[in-house]
């Protein structure tokens, strides 16, 4: 235990002194110890770190004033704050781990309703929901209804499906979609296929490289 404490105190200064050298001459001078504050009590916590030295050093890109960079990473840590307590409120087994805070987190910024990342984590306690977040958060970004998302990718992984087969299921929707067929027309076929939900098809080589370098674009005017 002694070990571990000095350890732990050791690694504290380190910490904040691999943060300060991050940030020195890409952040403005003015902000670095506030962010540098703001990272330690996130470590503390046992948070993440990483996402809120990334906001400095986007702010810092951008030649953002310092109040405004402070600012959003004080944004940053609550909206991490947050992500931890919804974690807790759907029944996550403590501590919970920096990285499963990040990945709901990330959920609840990409628009998912924080009641539907509940559900999600009081239905899956014992798997990775990483895959199954960004699933969901996909279909909602196309504006299909969150709650009947949630239910079709836990219905996939009670089916046996993980990982990257939880993205084919939201491919599978959204391809039905564009056959014509509604929002639940489209829910309830991938529902009935699960869980031989096909593989979604990788774009090809020629796709890509058109992808690179649209005609489109090269002809269209410089915005002012």
């Amino acid at each position: 235990m002694r070990v571990a404490l000095l350890l732990a105190c050791v690694a504290a200064p380190l910490a904040g002194q691999s943060v300060r050298s991050r940030l020195e001459g890409r952040v403005p001078a003015a902000a670095i110890p506030v962010v540098d504050s703001l990272v330690q009590a996130a470590g503390r916590e046992g948070l993440p770190t990483e996402p809120l030295v990334g906001k400095a050093l986007e702010g810092g890109a951008k030649h953002v004033v310092p109040a405004l960079i402070v600012s959003a990473v004080e944004t940053r840590l609550d909206q991490l704050r947050s992500a931890r307590a919804l974690l807790v409120r759907g029944g996550d087994a403590p501590p919970a781990t920096p990285a499963e805070v990040a990945t709901v987190s990330g959920a609840l910024r990409r628009g998912l309703p924080p009641p539907v990342v509940e559900r999600v984590v009081g239905a899956l306690p014992n798997e990775p929901r990483e895959s199954a977040l960004h699933a969901i958060a996909d279909l909602v970004a196309h504006r299909l209804d969150a709650d009947s998302s949630a239910s079709l990718v836990i219905d996939a992984i009670h089916a046996g499906l993980r990982g990257g087969r939880l993205l084919d299921v939201s491919h599978a929707v959204l391809e039905e979609q564009q056959r014509g067929r509604t929002w639940a027309e489209s829910f309830a076929r991938v529902r009935d296929e699960l869980p031989d939900v096909p593989p979604a098809p990788k774009p090809g080589e020629g796709t890509v490289q058109r992808a690179r370098r649209p005609s489109s674009v090269s002809k269209a005017p410089t915005p002012p």
